[in-house]
């Protein structure tokens, strides 16, 4: 009997931490139809902070050109912010890495010659993934659950 306790609390803990941890991996779930237009900046979007991410779908790239894609946040909410290209869901092309700046942070890339940039399928998307990054150190400020940042910029750089 007591083995069998012990089976369905070993079954219950992997399937709680199975539900708490599937959704921080679950990026292209997460694609929601929003679109990075090249020029243009997105005000205001919001992640929650513990595993949060989106997925946008970039529109109006060129191949064989260069492109820099900008994050700004505030300062008052500690977080790490991270940028990841992805062409069908996967990570796949060169990116030149930058230095962190403080409450901005930058993905610069390059589209060689692709074919099919701007195709609705086979295009390309950039993951956006948040983090808390420490605790907010001003006395009876309430820590956030969820942040806001804007995001765009996708320019051509020769």
């Amino acid at each position: 009997m007591l083995e069998l306790h012990e089976r369905e609390c070993c079954l219950l803990f992997c399937l709680t931490v199975f539900i708490i941890a599937a959704p921080c991996y679950s990026h292209m779930s997460s694609f929601d139809g929003k679109t990075l237009y090249a020029g243009k900046e997105l005000w205001k979007e919001t992640l929650p902070l513990q595993c949060g991410s989106r997925v946008y779908r970039l529109q109006g790239i060129k191949s064989s050109s260069w492109y820099e894609v900008k994050i700004s946040y505030p300062a008052y909410i500690p977080a790490l912010f991270s940028l990841q290209l992805l062409r069908n869901g996967e990570t796949s092309l060169k990116l030149k890495q930058m230095r962190r700046l403080l409450n901005t942070e930058k993905l610069i890339f390059k589209t060689e010659s692709l074919e099919k940039v701007n195709d609705k399928e086979e295009g390309l998307y950039v993951l956006v993934a948040v983090e808390p990054e420490g605790i907010v150190a001003i006395p009876n400020f309430k820590e956030r659950s969820f942040i806001i940042y804007n995001i765009g910029k996708v320019f051509s750089q020769h």
